[in-house]
């Protein structure tokens, strides 16, 4: 019996273990901006372009959990699309974004993907910031393009969402 519960446990613990991301890249900025500013950008359909740089255009919603977004990207010159849904959300606090499909092999490269922004309210006038992206890659190239240059993109890219929505939020 009791060797069965250990081989019960173990099989448990090895698919978890499959269903698990990784956090890939993390970056954060305290912004003089107020929490409430700070979440009507990061909500807002209308302003997906100007706070991320790969997003030409975005549709559907961002204020809803469940919802989901379409964003035509062009990224350094590759052009896609990407339908992502709002898997979790705590007003003025958190939002957790997933890829349900894409065109640019994304989704082949990532698994279990967690793009996800926490906001923690400092003073009135004064918000941090968190943004940290989750995933696997997917197959054996993704883990060697992971390492060599994925990771350091996402970062960069977070860098310049959080500068955007610095020059968005701020007076």
């Amino acid at each position: 019996m009791l060797f069965a519960s250990i081989i019960f446990y173990i099989r448990s613990v090895i698919q978890n273990s499959k269903h698990m991301n990784t956090l890939q890249a993390r970056n954060e900025a305290i912004i003089n901006a107020p929490v409430e500013s700070i979440w009507a950008i990061i909500t807002d359909i209308r302003t997906l372009h100007k706070v991320n740089p790969g997003v030409v255009k975005a549709s559907g919603r961002m204020d809803i959990q469940g919802e989901t977004r379409t964003c035509e990207i062009n990224n350094n010159g590759r052009k896609g699309t990407m339908v992502e849904r709002l898997i979790e959300m705590d007003p003025q606090k958190k939002t957790v974004w997933t890829i349900e499909s894409d065109t640019m092999g994304m989704s082949k490269m990532m698994s279990d993907t967690r793009f996800i922004f926490n906001l923690e309210k400092i003073a009135d006038n004064k918000t941090k910031v968190v943004n940290e992206t989750y995933y696997n890659p997917a197959n054996l190239m993704a883990k060697i393009m992971n390492a060599l240059m994925m990771k350091r993109m996402i970062s960069k890219a977070q860098e310049q969402i959080l500068s955007n929505i610095r020059s968005l939020t701020e007076k």
